[in-house]
Parts: structure tokens; sequence; C-alpha cells
């Protein structure tokens, strides 16, 4: 027998992650875009011409800024999983209008939300990336954005299918209880 959740209860545990996720995704995604900016903008620049040994400090420097705003955007990640799953348990509890859900609809849901979702910080990142990665090689900035062209369609055929289904399942449901109560 498939696990059912209370529909009362996800809606509230849901907006209380997202209420606590949310902010934390905008700042750590915010912080690290913030500080990347800064680090090529000034800090950078500064440290050309100058060494500690062989070593230029601006690849020092460089290490470090990168070794930072990968924390943040990797915390980011993590966070967006967490925006996802309580955008997806949002839409399950406002679809379903039963007192209970299965589990194995709320998974569906959630994982079209997440790879749906995941496509904004990895966007971001790419932004951040991309004078880095055409450095690394100029087919890289050709390659990712047609790739993330590719994720979004699918992502966006993903949560399209995931979503209709929940809604044709709510309107046969609704149906149903029209018909009962017409007897």
């Amino acid at each position: 027998m498939p696990r059912r959740n209370n529909v009362e209860a996800l809606y509230i545990s849901s907006v209380k992650k997202l209420r606590a996720s949310f902010p934390k995704f905008v700042i750590f995604l915010g912080i690290g875009y913030s500080l990347w900016l800064l680090a090529t903008t000034f800090l950078l620049p500064l440290g050309k011409g100058s060494f500690v040994g062989s070593v230029e400090i601006a690849r020092l420097d460089n290490i470090i800024v990168l070794a930072a705003v990968l924390v943040f955007v990797i915390a980011s990640f993590v966070e967006m999983k967490n925006v996802a799953e309580a955008s997806a348990d949002l839409v399950i509890s406002y679809i379903s209008h039963r007192g209970s859900v299965e589990q194995v609809r709320i998974d569906r849901v959630r994982r079209a939300f997440s790879i749906t979702l995941f496509i904004l910080p990895f966007t971001v990142a790419y932004f951040m990336f991309s004078k880095l990665l055409e450095q690394i090689n100029p087919l890289l900035n050709t390659i990712i954005p047609i790739g993330m062209v590719i994720w979004v369609v699918v992502a966006s055929i993903l949560l399209a299918m995931v979503l209709g289904l929940e809604l044709e399942e709510a309107a046969s449901a609704f149906v149903k209880k029209l018909k009962r109560k017409k007897k």
C-alpha cells in the first residue's frame, strides 16, 4: 500500500520550507555573483604584475575568489532543491482536494520541479564563468548554451506532462464528486 501524506500538513510544511529556503537561495546566489563582479572588476586587476615568489598574485586571488564563488553557487543549488520541493508540494496541495496524497505523486512532481528550477542557478553560474570558460576553450561557450536550451525544452516538457497528469487526476476526482452530489 503506498504511503500517503495529509494535504494540509504538506501545505504547512511546504510554506515553512519555502519561507526558509527561498531567501537563502537568493542571498547565496546574489553574494556569489556580487563577489565575482567585485573580484573581476577590482581585486584581480590590482594583483596583475605583482609576484609572491614566482607566482603572480592575480592567479592566487583568482583561485581564492573562484573557490569562494563555487561555495556560494553550490549552496544555492542546495537551497534551490529545497525551493523546488516546497514549490512542488504547494502545487500538489492546491491541486489535490482530497485529504491525502500518495508519496509517488509528490515525488514525481518534486522531480519535475527540481529539474526545471535547477536551470536558474546553473544559468547564473554559466554567466559568471563564461569568460573563464572562453579562456579554457572557446567551443565551451557554444556547447554549454546549446545544452542549456535542450535542458530547458526537456524540463518544460516534463513539467507540462507531470502537471497535466496531476490536473487531469484532480479534474476527474472533481467530476466524480459532482456526479455523487447530483445523485
